[in-house]
């Protein structure tokens, strides 16, 4: 991956409309340039085409591997059904998926895939871009709703950040490697660490 950084999108919950309601996802070079393809299979609503039976203008696109947070709460495991972007016929996306608990419909507002495409070229690599209320919220005022939104986001980050992709040694979570590379209880203590050279 080119470039890989996070993003994250404020979430508008109907019911609470809390602000730490919030979507993260990867977004590198080939993330980016997908957004531009997909954009152009989108047309843009002109007269012409209004006159017709049937106008497509929305595309609407999976993104299984996005994080979900609710307040608090983590939905790692899949909590969200129906993760995915949709791209607009004015060249702006959302995100959207429905909370499985709740069956509560999870939406972010529009924003902008030029503008994204374009903060991820000119922005500091790695950077995490926090998108809130359709604004971009890294270089509003501390004191601001946005800048106030970002700090809160930034300690949330410290406590609940996850792998971007977890090694497959994770889901061994009972086994340690032994020097040999017998498994052996996690509770057993080994003179050796295991080496993968």
């Amino acid at each position: 991956m080119n470039k890989p950084r996070h993003v994250v999108m404020q979430v508008v919950k109907r019911s609470s409309g809390s602000a730490t309601h919030h979507v993260e996802f990867l977004m590198d070079d080939n993330f980016a340039e997908r957004l531009r393809q997909l954009r152009s299979l989108v047309p843009p609503l002109g007269a012409l085409n209004k006159q017709r039976d049937l106008v497509i203008d929305k595309v609407r696109v999976r993104l299984p591997n996005a994080i979900w947070r609710s307040g608090n709460e983590i939905a790692i495991d899949g909590g969200v059904d129906g993760s995915c972007i949709v791209i607009a016929a004015e060249g702006s996306f959302n995100c959207g998926g429905k909370d499985r608990r709740t069956r509560e419909k999870l939406v972010t507002y529009n924003f902008s895939i030029a503008r994204l495409i374009e903060l991820h070229g000119e922005r500091p690599e790695g950077e995490t871009l926090y998108i809130r209320d359709g604004v971009f919220a890294n270089d509003e005022p501390a004191e601001s709703p946005a800048g106030r939104w970002v700090a809160s986001m930034h300690e949330l980050e410290v406590v609940m950040r996850v792998p971007d992709a977890p090694s497959d040694f994770d889901t061994l979570h009972d086994l340690t490697l032994r020097a040999d590379g017998q498994p052996t209880q996690a509770g057993a203590l080994s003179p050796h660490r295991a080496s993968i050279y």
